[in-house]
């Protein structure tokens, strides 16, 4: 058994930087950077904007401390290479890469989801969830190795899972063609994340090869089935007896009883997932896992999958990625008069049936928008709208009542209105640079409790340049008015210190800093930003 100490060694020991960071740029190459990501140990992860496509990219670029140390240089052009090679759906894509006043740069895909690492800590599995993942990784695997490609750094950190369940391999800061690696003379040294790495890497990363990736899946593997992280301790015994082959061979000390091919990995892994070996293997708990995996899944198909790209107005959502998301709805309506009409609800009733309200509820809205939608001359009529919605939900079967508001933005009448049943209040930053955030209240009951209700929508200016953050935090608190003014006050702080970003990057932040906030940090209630930006 290897030592301790082993497992507590650096990765890449010899590039860790204790450099302070730089000031952030306002431009890297092309692109227009909204701000840092995160700072790796030889290069920083900025947020950039495609000035042409403004789509969202994510910018690596080479510490200032490292443009001039030639290996450091070599890795990174050796990255940029190597992902331009890839193209699969469960790799991360290259946009771009070239040179910056500053150094290097590498324009990537930027993955809205988080990491392997930070799921394990957050979920617990279904088998054939556990399944699915390792599947996406080895068809990636599969892409990389037919290419020549050998990752060496394969680990949960270096795996970004959507919330639509789509797996996304990244860093290849360490990769390697196969034929380098063949005949590579470089002196033993240490490669990779140690609870990852095969016996073979452990030795000297110039002996990697194929086999050596699908080790490290096979400790990803292990993980995903127990429910946490290993630190480099596996016990197989923990595994159902046939899922517990598969991932005996994946961690086979000797290469000769390791799968040398990731084809025959998948070939097991897939005879498996249609076996009667795994249902036999199966708890009743995993069943029950599952169930709520699809309803997850469900749940998820039933919202957009990306937000509006409309001429008027610039569009950011950001979604908390923890647990306790189901029931959540939103959409968004363009109407033939120009305006615009954006929902957010959730059912009173929280727990796994809360999504089979929220489709149900999905249905009766959507429905009733495209027949109330206004044609060239006429306006959207919000507290008819309401009131019948209102009156559907009250005669419904499920008696389920719904947290709901409404807003609509109408550009030519430089106006827009509001109505909240029970959601919170908007918040709108007009333009300036001195301007505060103003909240914009609309008290109604939720909806589906009683009928008739007299509905009551607020009407306020919109002006081109002026920002809306339409969310659904305020809940959390729905009989604490002190909790509720606190929210306010903090949000509005957050508001003020990401005015200038786009809407995107300011919703995420924005419902990042909110969310770790006590009582949110600990509320399982589904937390939404929507940040609005009228162009023109």
């Amino acid at each position: 058994m290897l030592e301790e100490k082993f497992y507590k060694q650096k990765t890449l020991p010899d590039l860790i930087s204790k450099e302070t960071l730089p000031s952030i740029p306002d431009k890297i190459g092309p692109y227009k950077i909204e701000g840092l990501l995160t700072k790796g140990g030889m290069s920083l992860l900025y947020l950039g904007i495609h000035p042409e496509t403004h789509q969202t990219l994510a910018i690596k670029v080479l510490s200032p401390s490292y443009v001039t140390h030639p290996e450091a240089v070599e890795r990174f052009l050796k990255e940029a290479q190597i992902i331009g090679l890839a193209s699969h759906p469960n790799i991360v894509k290259l946009y771009g890469q070239g040179e910056w006043e500053g150094g290097l740069y590498i324009a990537m895909e930027f993955i809205r989801g988080i990491s392997l690492t930070q799921f394990i800590a957050q979920h617990s599995f279904s088998l054939k969830k556990c399944i699915d993942i390792i599947l996406q990784v080895a068809y990636a695997l599969l892409h990389l190795h037919t290419h020549g490609v050998i990752h060496r750094d394969l680990k949960p950190e270096n795996i970004l899972i959507t919330e639509d369940g789509e797996i996304k391999v990244i860093d290849f800061g360490i990769a390697q063609l196969h034929e380098e690696v063949k005949t590579s003379r470089a002196p033993a040294q240490v490669l990779g994340t140690p609870s990852y790495m095969s016996p073979e890497q452990k030795e000297d990363a110039a002996l990697v090869t194929y086999a050596s990736d699908i080790y490290s899946l096979g400790v990803i593997a292990y993980e995903l089935a127990v429910g946490k992280l290993s630190f480099g301790i596996i016990n197989l015994s923990l595994l159902p007896k046939g899922f517990q082959k598969i991932i005996g061979k994946m961690l086979a000390l000797s290469l000769g009883e390791r799968y040398q091919d990731i084809v025959d990995l998948i070939t097991d892994l897939s005879n498996y997932l249609k076996s009667e070996e795994l249902e036999k293997d199966r708890p009743g708990s995993d069943q029950v896992k599952e169930i709520v995996e699809e309803l997850q899944k469900a749940s998820n198909a039933l919202l957009p999958s990306e937000t509006p790209s409309w001429e008027e107005l610039e569009v950011g959502l950001s979604k908390h990625k923890g647990p306790g998301q189901m029931g959540l709805y939103y959409d968004f309506f363009h109407f033939p008069n120009n305006s615009y009409v954006i929902l957010i609800g959730e059912p009173t009733s929280s727990g796994i049936q809360s999504s089979i309200y929220t489709a149900l509820f999905r249905g009766i809205v959507r429905t009733l928008v495209l027949q109330r939608q206004p044609s060239n001359k006429e306006v959207f009529r919000v507290v008819d709208f309401m009131t019948t919605l209102n009156r559907l939900l009250v005669e419904d079967s499920l008696r389920q009542p719904f947290v709901f508001a409404l807003l609509l933005l109408d550009p030519l009448r430089e106006q827009l209105a509001y109505l909240s049943c029970g959601l919170g209040r908007l918040v709108h930053l007009p333009q300036g640079v001195n301007s505060t955030p103003r909240f914009i209240g609309s008290q109604n009951s939720p909806i589906g409790t009683q009928m008739p209700v007299d509905f009551a929508e607020t009407i306020d200016n919109w002006k081109t340049g002026d920002s809306l953050f339409f969310h659904s935090l305020e809940t959390a608190f729905p009989n604490e008015e002190s909790a509720r003014k606190e929210l306010e006050t903090k949000l509005s702080l957050a508001i003020s210190e990401n005015a200038l970003l786009s809407s995107e990057r300011q919703a995420d932040l924005i419902l990042k800093k909110m969310t770790a906030l006590a009582p949110l940090a600990s509320q399982r209630t589904p937390k939404l930003m929507i940040s609005i930006r009228r162009l023109s």
